[in-house]
């Protein structure tokens, strides 16, 4: 895959939190009755994100047992009673890498960009109209998504350059 195909679509999908944004500033009289079904997709598109990695990945063991560790860390990060908004930074971590790694297959990348991106919109909507009311605190923090996956991206053209030579 090309560098600069993998950054426009690591940006896109980084994208989703600034539309939740703009959804609760546009109608934010929405925020309170929306908050249950916010969590619900919130939930749905964490779960889709993985399923999809299982499916594509269910035949190497390797991959499949990497993509165990990483659910059952995101289930102790979604159901620990932390704020949302510290889980949205080790869940956006954690979504840096699947996307690094879902970039070996390029239907796979496409699925998964989507996903990220629809999961950026209930996530953000629930942290701005909850508990934070800075857009740019929120973006801030959540492009670790954006760094663990452009310098595991990075890392991995550098090495494969260095191998080639």
């Amino acid at each position: 895959m090309q560098s600069i195909n993998y950054f426009l679509a690591s940006f896109i999908s980084f994208l989703g939190l600034a539309v939740g944004i703009l959804l609760v500033k546009i109608a934010p009289e929405e925020q309170k009755p929306g908050k249950k079904y916010f969590i619900l997709l919130r939930r749905i598109f964490l779960f889709a994100i993985f399923i999809f990695f299982l499916l594509y990945y269910l035949h190497d063991f390797s991959y499949f047992l990497i993509l165990i560790i990483l659910f059952l860390f995101l289930l102790l990060i979604e159901f620990k009673k932390w704020g949302l908004f510290k889980k949205s930074l080790l869940t956006y971590a954690l979504l840096g890498v699947l996307f690094f790694l879902s970039s070996i297959n390029t239907s796979l990348f496409a699925i998964e960009s989507a996903l990220i991106l629809l999961l950026g919109i209930p996530t953000a909507s629930l942290i701005y109209g909850i508990r934070e009311k800075n857009h740019y605190k929120i973006l801030f923090y959540n492009s670790i998504f954006l760094i663990a996956a452009n310098l595991l991206f990075l890392l991995n053209y550098h090495f494969s350059f260095l191998i080639l030579r």
